[in-house]
């Protein structure tokens, strides 16, 4: 194949060897110009490469409308964008293609499509999106959606590393949700260079989206996003910690900032909302299930730093593990367990199946079968929960839904028994978690604030008796009136433990302040 090279009038043939540029000549291949014929036979090759690489935005189409054969054809907006992207693509074969090649390779090079621009000045693709690349992008978009953070500031450093234009920026930000803008995300990244998605990936490991990578790498690199087991106990206890968890007059952020959780762009988010406790909270939440695997254990490691024991146990399940009962021998136990961690798996898997309604109405939010034996273990929070495990439900709708499996072996029967002892040892535990704060107290908490702020006067000695952490001491006595004072006490109370209500009621008792104990009444 041979190029042109175009410089003032002059257009001298080159010939050159393997279809591509000699990089030694004194003019860089960049420079030069195919003829009609060798643009052809480029579209044609990598036509299908071509067509998902060229994004229409607005600033190219608008530079391609100066170019006088492209007016007509940029502007039509009946075209969908692969209709509009092949038209661009068809330079005329007229005399007009070489009054056309300069211009239309110049605007690809300046309007973020260099990339493209490429594949006909040098006749190859080797920096379009590889194939390979575009397919694991499409493959994982559900799972991007699901877990990456596009508020993490991470489109500002793609647009300082030009992978993002601005734009990229006003189409992503024009999306009203978090899976809308990843979504956009994805879509101008795979109509990106293989080396803008390089960028794209150290970018997601500067921003600490290291779970995203992990996707994308096939658990290579990062680290794995959070469990959909723990996902469903985030969501399920979602309102209780908007409830009860103290992240305005607590050092929660600070802490989930030394401990790696949050980046400073998080506390930034975070901060924004004031201190309006649930606006706080929700961001907190919002943040977290789009991080990984570690930053969800270390998130509960920071609510025990910060003597948030009571919220950290909202998300700590209990698991008890029961064993099958079967009235053959080992080799049927090994047939069984196979087919019952298959067909279970799948419908753990499926969300709509009979088993997983019927677990998470009850409250079990994981579940399992372990290897090695026979056994089934079961994830829950709640004393609900393990009595629906107790009652013989469980047992009865699993005989129902496995019976089938074992037809072709020997089994005829096989059951869930309760073991007591698990039974005992699981409620012994959940006896020893400490309760959040009851909704009537948190009620007569925040209905005293007017009722007693003229008759109480918060000092050092209050907050003593009350053994609150030397930060939120601070936190009530740098408030510059008494009211603030009083009304930050009260709201630092309504996330504190149950088992402080009474000696904080009997302590304002002391005081000669009996408003609360009313309240409650």
């Amino acid at each position: 194949m041979s190029y042109l090279t175009v410089e003032v009038s002059i257009v001298p043939t080159l010939v050159l060897e393997n279809k591509r540029f000699d990089m030694s000549t004194a003019k860089s291949a960049k420079n030069r110009l195919p003829s009609r014929q060798q643009y052809e036979e480029v579209r044609k090759k990598y036509r299908i490469q071509l067509l998902r690489s060229v994004n229409p935005t607005t600033l190219l189409l608008s530079a391609l409308s100066m170019i006088e054969e492209f007016e007509e054809r940029v502007l039509d907006n009946r075209l969908v964008t692969e209709e509009k992207v092949d038209k661009i693509l068809s330079l005329p074969a007229d005399e007009n293609y070489g009054k056309t090649i300069d211009g239309f390779i110049k605007v690809l090079r300046d309007n973020g499509h260099a990339h493209v621009a490429d594949v006909f000045t040098e006749g190859s693709n080797e920096n379009l999106m590889a194939d390979d690349i575009y397919r694991l992008l499409l493959d994982k978009v559900e799972e991007l959606c699901n877990y990456l953070d596009p508020e993490c500031s991470i489109v500002t450093s793609l647009i300082s590393k030009r992978v993002f234009t601005w734009s990229d920026e006003e189409k992503i930000s024009g999306q009203t949700t978090a899976s809308g803008k990843v979504v956009e995300m994805v879509k101008i990244i795979s109509r990106k260079s293989n080396s803008s998605y390089q960028r794209f990936i150290d970018t997601l490991k500067q921003k600490d989206q290291e779970h995203i990578v992990y996707i994308l790498t096939g658990g290579k690199e990062g680290s794995r996003p959070i469990s959909r087991e723990d996902l469903k106990v985030i969501r399920k206890q979602r309102q209780l910690v908007i409830d009860n968890m103290e992240s305005a007059y607590a050092s929660l952020v600070s802490t989930l900032m030394s401990m790696e959780v949050f980046t400073d762009n998080d506390r930034q988010r975070v901060e924004a909302k004031g201190k309006v406790r649930y606006k706080r909270n929700e961001e907190i939440l919002n943040i977290l299930v789009r991080k990984s695997s570690r930053h969800f254990d270390n998130f509960i490691k920071a609510l025990k730093e910060t003597n948030q024991e009571h919220v950290a146990e909202l998300f700590e399940a209990l698991t008890i593990k029961l064993a099958v009962n079967v009235n053959e021998g080992s080799s049927a136990e090994q047939s069984i367990e196979e087919k019952l961690k298959e067909t279970f798996a799948k419908d753990l898997e499926d969300e709509e199946s009979e088993i997983s309604r019927y677990l998470d109405s009850i409250g079990i939010h994981g579940a399992g079968v372990e290897s090695g034996s026979i056994k089934i273990w079961f994830k829950f929070l709640t004393r609900e929960a393990l009595d629906e495990i107790q009652n013989g439900k469980l047992d009865k709708l699993f005989r129902e839904r496995y019976r089938e499996l074992f037809t072709e072996t020997c089994v005829t029967s096989f059951h869930i028994p309760v073991v007591e002892n698990e039974i005992k040892r699981c409620r012994k535990l959940l006896e020893s978690r400490q309760k959040v704060m009851a909704p009537q107290h948190q009620d007569a908490l925040r209905k005293a604030a007017k009722q007693i702020v003229d008759k109480l006067r918060v000092g050092k000695n209050l907050l003593d008796d009350l053994a609150l952490c030397p930060y939120r001491q601070d936190a009530i006595l740098n408030q510059e009136s008494d009211y603030d004072k009083v009304r930050v006490l009260l709201e630092v109370m309504a996330c504190r433990p149950d088992r402080e209500f009474q000696p904080f009621v009997d302590a304002l008792r002391r005081r000669g302040c009996d408003a609360i104990g009313k309240n409650n009444h």
